[in-house]
């Protein structure tokens, strides 16, 4: 049996959190919720322990700790967030796939995370559909089974 992938999730609401969690709540997953400030998740983290108490996740009050221990990174932070959490992840997300949630290609964070497998899921308002881009063909094989669990709808 292979060993779970350890996910780590920095989104800028509890309710995006909460949506990244809902779809990514199988067995497969661990998963690391990375709070900006200490207990923002505090009541987040009891509703999880009652809809899945199976999950295997944790709190972490420091990203840049969380993103070190993380195979892969999930980004659903609003444009004005992206620059300050890529400066404080980029070290130790180097060679890791980063999956962002965006409304369109998202050059600006693929400069910033230069050493980073950036892979971003767009989703838009006129469409269901939501569309990857990548210039890495191997990340997006690396985290297949992720995105098609975040593409199931948009958060």
């Amino acid at each position: 049996m292979a060993a779970k992938k350890t996910v780590a999730i920095i989104a800028s609401t509890e309710q995006k959190t909460s949506a990244v969690v809902d779809k990514l709540s199988g067995e497969r997953y661990r998963l690391l919720l990375l709070e900006k400030e200490p207990g923002q998740f505090s009541q987040l983290s009891a509703e999880i322990r009652l809809q899945h108490p199976t999950l295997e996740f944790e709190v972490v009050n420091c990203l840049r700790d969380g993103c070190w221990e993380a195979d892969v990174i999930i980004l659903d932070v609003s444009c004005g967030e992206q620059k300050e959490v890529a400066e404080l992840i980029k070290e130790v997300a180097t060679q890791k796939p980063v999956v962002n949630f965006s409304d369109h290609e998202n050059i600006e964070l693929e400069n910033l995370m230069e050493y980073s497998k950036v892979i971003t899921l767009i989703n838009t308002r006129e469409s269901l559909e939501s569309s990857v881009c990548s210039k890495d063909a191997g990340a997006l094989m690396e985290v297949s089974e992720i995105l098609d669990h975040l593409k199931q709808s948009k958060t």
